[in-house]
């Protein structure tokens, strides 16, 4: 019996919401999992250097098989998808989802979401990844000791997110350490306020709201300093009208832009618009998951 499980790309922190706030879209990594009668571990789809015991999606299986009591021998991994790696559209939460819903499924307990959903945070360490990953849609979560409670924010208006992806990495450990240990309590309101501004635009479809409600005083003005071009392409995106609102997805260097469903030609403005700013990067237009992850068996 073979296990397929579906995980949508995220994109996290949606401005001021640092280590809370994150969205799914329409980009997906797909991994299919078998159990082996002999002891040992087989990986394919992924670079080489993720093929062995320190996979990602091999040791969230692990972890998972532990805490759920599933023996097993050997294991083999096939994966493939569309998320890039280390570019902010949270391709470790699809591999760390993966694996635990992978074990999961061997016990018939794919559907056991807010289990999952501790889980993952606890091997992820923060939740504004695997949330969205896990239940679909917008979602804030909060961590209070080993539990995490997350619930979706209705989006009220269609929009669609177009994805500005640079052909450069970085990695999470890299943006993390930029950061200050402390910030300024006007800067700590500011953010406070954006975030609440920003959750009750999208509730209420008051689009007006999202331009300022995604600015952030946290990690974006930070950050932005070793993502070449990003404040200039931030710039331009905050002067086009046409655009909802704009963010650093998680931590970077992918740029989250946001626009109305009915502007179709919004990918073609902003090629246009970025043209010196973006060369060799992907521009991905995605739209909103709603589902979270899915499973089934073949």
């Amino acid at each position: 019996m073979y296990v397929r499980v579906r995980v949508p790309a995220t994109s996290a922190n949606l401005g001021p919401g640092f280590d809370v706030a994150g969205l799914a879209v329409t980009l997906y990594n797909t991994f299919v999992f078998e159990l082996l009668e002999e002891e040992k571990l087989e990986i394919t789809g992924c670079p080489s250097q993720f093929a062995n015991e320190n996979n990602m999606t091999y040791q969230a299986f692990l972890q998972a098989a532990a805490h759920i009591g599933l023996s097993f021998k050997g294991l083999q991994i096939t994966t493939s998808g569309d998320v890039p790696y280390t570019r902010g559209l949270g391709s470790s939460s699809t591999c760390i989802v993966a694996g635990i819903v992978g074990a999961y499924a061997f016990l018939d307990r794919q559907e056991e979401r807010q289990d999952i959903l501790n889980l993952a945070t606890a091997i992820e360490g923060h939740p504004d990844n695997v949330a969205p990953a896990i239940f679909g849609g917008m979602t804030v979560s909060v961590m209070k000791e080993n539990q995490v409670t997350t619930l979706n924010i209705p989006v009220k208006h269609d929009y669609r997110y177009i994805a500005l992806i640079p052909p450069f990495t970085l990695s999470t450990e890299k943006a993390r350490a930029v950061l200050p240990d402390k910030v300024s309590r006007s800067d700590a309101i500011t953010n406070v306020s954006h975030l609440a501004l920003m959750v009750a635009s999208i509730i209420n479809g008051y689009d007006e709201g999202l331009k300022l409600g995604f600015k952030d005083k946290l990690h974006q003005p930070y950050r932005g300093k070793i993502i070449e071009n990003y404040f200039p392409v931030m710039e331009i995106l905050e002067k086009d009208p046409h655009i909802i609102g704009a963010y650093l997805s998680g931590a970077g260097p992918t740029i989250m832009a946001i626009i109305k469903a009915d502007d179709d030609k919004g990918v073609v403005r902003l090629k246009k618009e970025l043209a010196d700013l973006i060369k060799g990067w992907k521009v991905e237009k995605l739209e909103l998951d709603t589902r979270g992850y899915t499973c089934d068996f073949l």
